[in-house]
């Protein structure tokens, strides 16, 4: 993430809360250090951002700061309404209803009214995901580096208990998958999230592994492709 785009998210995170949110809990959020959002801080405060707070405390924006309204053009609204509507159908019921919320905010907010906003986009939804509850508590899990046990069935049809560190969701057409580290075969495994059985909280946590898991996932995932690539 650029250092501006990560600005702007500090910003929208600090707008959203009342009560002063940490350095760590910012750093954990933006993939960061802790010295690096103390660095931004000092950004933003140069910037005549009104950031109240200081290291080992948390931070939050003074009162009267108001940011410019959104502007969207109808190709980018177009794309937030898809990407949205989708999530409303794909994803589970709180994701859900914080799509068609944040649907309504950009509507609300953008510089198109009425007929201007009503571009037919639809994605119907068939309900054809029974294991949409799951996806909530891997959700949670993911944002709280939480270790959880499962109970899982492969598609042979064998069960396995299995513990992992969760770090991803993976949407393909026919499939949600979670995309975690296994401790059983000490190595990155994607599970199907249709064949979760049950998921519980180990009572342990990867916070301080969470950054460096999540790096080591995303090359792994590119190894695999190159490969793939290559054997084609």
């Amino acid at each position: 993430m650029k250092k501006t785009e990560r600005l702007f998210r500090i910003i929208d995170r600090l707008r959203g809360h009342k009560l002063a949110v940490t350095g760590d809990q910012l750093a954990l959020e933006m993939g960061v250090s802790v010295r690096t959002i103390y660095r931004d801080m000092k950004t933003l405060e140069n910037q005549s951002i009104p950031v109240e707070g200081e290291a080992g405390v948390g931070y939050m924006l003074g009162a009267g700061f108001d940011a410019p309204p959104l502007a969207f053009d109808r190709d980018e609204l177009d794309a937030l309404t898809i990407g949205l509507r989708l999530v409303g159908r794909e994803a589970d019921p709180i994701l859900k209803g914080a799509a068609l919320s944040a649907l309504e905010k950009i509507r609300t907010s953008s510089n198109f009214t009425g007929e201007a906003l009503d571009t037919p986009i639809f994605a119907p939804d068939f309900g054809r995901h029974a294991h949409l509850h799951m996806m909530s508590i891997m959700r949670l899990a993911m944002r709280n580096a939480t270790v959880m046990d499962l109970e899982y069935e492969a598609l042979s049809g064998e069960r396995t208990l299995r513990k992992v560190k969760p770090l991803a969701l993976i949407f393909f057409p026919n499939a949600h998958l979670l995309a975690a580290w296994c401790h059983l075969r000490q190595d990155f495994r994607n599970f199907r999230m249709d064949k979760i059985i049950s998921a519980r909280d180990s009572g342990e946590n990867f916070t301080h592994e969470k950054a460096g898991l999540l790096r080591a996932y995303q090359a792994h995932v590119k190894a695999d492709i190159a490969k793939f690539k290559h054997n084609k």
